[in-house]
């Protein structure tokens, strides 16, 4: 029979192998969400300076849909970095998990060690009254 707590520990390593594997694509979710934003944050700037003097329309046009794109892009940075935290707190407690089950086979080890080292003074005394 299978060692329930064994069973278990390879299961928390699971979880907690994924939850770092998603922790990783969330942080490479939000290296890109926040790229995103600082372009759309030194857009206004770039295209300010090159404006041609003759053409004030095309960029008075252009100022607000740049505004709304550094907008939508704070607020996907800023998403990107809630699901981060949560990935980050989700590892958290598959490791707190992991570590449980760890101390658990643990206890289970000593109080096994015990019990044997208990048995064997048991046989010793055994013998030594029966001199």
């Amino acid at each position: 029979m299978a060692d329930p707590l064994a069973t278990l520990a390879r299961l928390r390593r699971l979880e907690v192998a994924q939850a770092r594997k998603q922790l990783a694509e969330r942080n490479v979710a939000l290296a890109a969400a926040e790229a995103r934003h600082d372009e759309a944050c030194a857009a206004p700037g770039r295209e300010g300076a090159h404006a041609d003097a003759a053409v004030p329309a095309d960029y008075a046009a252009w100022v607000p849909r740049a505004l709304a794109e550094r907008e939508r892009a704070a607020r996907a940075a800023q998403h990107s970095a809630n699901l981060a935290q949560m990935a980050r707190d989700a590892l958290a407690l598959h490791r707190t998990a992991e570590r449980q089950v760890e101390l658990l086979r643990e206890q289970q080890a000593a109080a096994a060690a015990l019990k044997t080292r208990r048995r064997q003074q048991a046989l010793l005394d055994e013998f030594g009254s029966r001199r």
